[in-house]
């Protein structure tokens, strides 16, 4: 170093420097003893021998003094350096520099920070600070939590970042990020699956915004936050099942099934190309309830849906509209009307030979059959639910006519259309006393009259008269045949009442028949018993009639209230024997007392040997058990003959007398059968 003399005027001026320096300076001897300090170095040279810190001061090992007497500056850096003077033993020069403001909000920041990242890590989300140019992504504990990173460290590179999004939304990622990055949309925001570092699926929601650009106006760095959302999706996943799905099955439920109808109607506006509807129900579901629990219930309805599913293609659809009905929708069936039946005739097959198969339920072998109503359609712009309604009534006609499938055409909607007729007709009936009873003779081997069968009539108000057959079933399917029923049981017990003191009446029997939906009731015997109560009558003189198909529903119900009904007297007898599935076990439990064979094995019987043989066994049968047997629908002396000798108690026809008015039966029995 070179070494310059200076004038007496330079040292004023370096005086006068350090005596306004902002720093503290001052000079000690080899005893410490001050010769020298500018006014800031006095009063810290003070404050370091107080706080006793002179030595750490002068030994420039320390890097910052913290003198805390209350005082300011607190916070001093300082510089010591050994001064030797000219012939004299070396002191120390020190300078000491304030830094208590700079120190302090260094330590503000520090713990600002600190409290900010305690802040984010006990958040479920993961912040992330992308650097764009360098690829480096900073981030939180929870990011790594969420991404399945273990190695501790809390910076990564995108590409093991963007590694483990799922393929199937790497592509909705990757345009929501640069849909962002151009400036296209003011935040970044992306929900996606990621495949962590453990091979699990996770769903996580991704918040982000460029917060730094360069001078080219580029994106350079970003800033966000992710937060995984696998529950809600799963929450929100079940929510749609319970909008869309039917629980049990897990085929669509109604709604869904309409839009996808809706849909691809829409597909294909005006191409011709046919769609079809089919609609089905099981014909023993409600038995298979009844008698093997709901929980086989339950598990033959999935196990139907499987099988149905299993049949279609993959672009139809298949729904389960609720109990045991279900609704296909089948495309691409072509532009032909005639091929597309075709088509649709051999996928109808199919699904009722697989429906049709055994199934084995709860240690049982069940057996269901269906029957399929279609609709086909192409240009059809009516609402969906009257489509399906097509497709149903199409199903009615097919089980009707005991066909397994039935497709719609105009003749069944003007069926339906009078159905609906009578169904109006039929609740105004009672109310207008537009029924009526007629009674037609039941008559022994030797001519004599033992019972009436109450026979229900009805007239318009346009005097015509409309065919039990017509509106029987429409009012079974409505509901309707219960008032009706009712009103019946109370008008023919009134009459029987009437004829007690007369002569010609006065042993005759009565018999009502009694509908399959009248003796599922659970208040029916209260009602019976209530009618007879009210009407007076002797119920030995009274017959309830019923088909063989209400006798084999819910066999125990059933016999427990033809028990009840014996037990008051009432006879009880099959109507149309022979034509349902009847059997000689269920004739014994039941306790039936008359059986009367369907007109339409009496009718045939002289052409057709089956049926002679059919009524043979009938008879012989009947016998066995002690039960009096009917021939219906006898109307020539041939037939009476014959079932005659056959053995048969009682007879029923035009051979002897039509259905009449109360009236006119007097004449009637007087006369004896031709």
């Amino acid at each position: 170093m070179h070494r310059y003399r200076i004038s007496e005027d330079s040292l004023l001026i370096f005086e006068h420097i350090i005596a306004h320096s902002t720093n503290a300076i001052f000079l000690v001897d080899v005893h410490r003893h001050l010769l020298f300090a500018n006014h800031s170095g006095e009063i810290l040279f003070d404050r370091l021998i107080a706080s006793q810190q002179l030595a750490d001061a002068l030994s420039g090992n320390v890097p910052v003094l913290d003198i805390n007497d209350g005082k300011t500056p607190r916070y001093i850096r300082p510089h010591s350096v050994i001064s030797p003077g000219p012939g004299k033993q070396p002191g120390h020069l020190f300078i000491g520099t304030d830094i208590s403001a700079e120190l302090i909000a260094q330590r503000e920041e520090f713990h600002l920070r600190r409290r900010l990242e305690q802040t984010l890590e006990i958040t479920d989300e993961g912040f992330w600070l992308w650097n764009i140019a360098n690829g480096e992504v900073s981030h939180n504990h929870c990011f790594s939590r969420i991404f399945g990173f273990q190695d501790g460290v809390l910076k990564h590179h995108e590409r093991d970042i963007f590694g483990q999004i799922h393929p199937d939304d790497i592509r909705q990622f990757e345009h929501a990020l640069q849909q962002h990055l151009r400036g296209d949309e003011p935040v970044f925001s992306c929900e996606y699956r990621l495949i962590t570092s453990q091979q699990k699926s996770v769903w996580i929601q991704n918040h982000g915004k460029v917060v730094r650009h360069g001078d080219d106006g580029q994106p350079v760095e970003m800033l966000g936050k992710i937060k995984e959302i696998t529950e809600k999706k799963r929450y929100e996943q079940e929510m749609h099942k319970l909008a869309w799905q039917d629980p049990l099955t897990q085929l669509d439920n109604r709604p869904r099934f309409y839009d996808k109808v809706e849909l691809a109607r829409q597909q294909n506006p005006g191409s011709g190309e046919y769609l079809a509807l089919l609609y089905l129900d099981l014909n023993r579901f409600k038995e298979v309830n009844d008698e093997l629990g709901h929980s086989a219930g339950d598990a033959l309805l999935k196990e139907v849906a499987l099988r149905l599913r299993n049949t279609i293609r993959g672009h139809d659809a298949l729904a389960r509209l609720g109990g045991d009905e279900f609704a296909l929708l089948i495309s691409h069936l072509g532009n032909n009307l005639q091929t597309a039946k075709n088509r649709v005739a051999v996928l109808a097959g199919r699904l009722l030979d697989n429906i049709g198969r055994d199934m084995p339920l709860d240690n049982t072998i069940v057996n269901v059959t269906s029957s399929v109503g279609i609709y086909l359609f192409n240009n059809d712009p009516a609402p969906v639910p009257e489509l399906l309604h097509k497709a149903d009534m199409a199903q009615y006609y097919s089980k009707r006519n005991h066909c397994r499938w039935m497709i719609w055409s105009p003749r069944l909607h003007e069926e339906q259309s009078q159905r609906d007729t009578i169904e109006i007709g039929l609740r105004r009936a009672l109310d207008n006393n537009e029924f009526y009873l007629e009674y037609q003779p039941q008559y022994s081997r030797g001519g004599e009259a033992t019972s009436l069968e109450a026979l229900l009539r009805w007239r318009d108000p346009n005097g015509r008269l409309i065919s039990p057959s017509t509106f029987i079933p429409v009012a079974e399917n409505s509901g309707l045949i219960l008032n009706i029923s009712e009103w019946v049981l109370q008008q023919a017990c009134a009459q029987l009442r009437n004829w007690h003191n007369q002569p010609q009446f006065d042993k005759l029997r009565v018999s009502v028949n009694i509908s399959p939906r009248q003796l599922k009731r659970a208040d029916f015997l209260k009602t019976v018993e209530r009618i007879v109560l009210q009407s007076g009558i002797d119920t030995q003189q009274l017959s309830f009639e019923l088909s063989e198909n209400a006798l084999t529903e819910n066999l125990p119900d059933t016999q427990r209230k033809l028990h009840a009904l014996r037990e008051m007297k009432i006879n009880i007898a099959v109507d149309n024997f022979g034509t349902g599935m009847a059997s000689l076990t269920g004739l014994r439990k039941l306790a039936i007392g008359e059986v009367k064979i369907d007109r339409s094995f009496v009718l045939q019987m002289a052409q057709n040997s089956d049926f002679l043989l059919t009524i043979r066994g009938i008879v012989a049968m009947c016998q066995a058990l002690n039960i009096n047997i009917v021939a219906e629908g006898v109307e020539n002396s041939q037939q009476f003959s014959t079932l005659s000798e056959m053995g048969c108690h009682g007879f029923q026809g035009w051979l002897f007398s039509r259905s009449l008015a109360p009236e006119l039966l007097q004449g009637v029995l007087q006369q004896p059968p031709r």
